[in-house]
């Protein structure tokens, strides 16, 4: 069984402009969804719904 490992970076992009020009990070919030080290979900904006969050994390696992 392969338990997968989840991190979860703060990144404030005022101070980190180089980090958030190479992800293309024009507003924030936003929640960037990673799988094997590359993108596979974002979600951007201010008021981010739950749906929005939960497809940009469950979408990458459904076949």
């Amino acid at each position: 069984m392969v338990k997968p490992q989840e991190k979860i970076f703060r990144v404030n992009i005022a101070v980190e402009q180089e980090l958030a020009g190479s992800y293309q990070i024009e507003g924030t919030p936003t929640l960037i969804m990673f799988l094997n080290q590359n993108e596979v979900g974002r979600v951007e904006g201010p008021s981010p719904t739950v749906s929005s969050v939960l497809t940009a994390v469950t979408q990458p696992f459904e076949s």
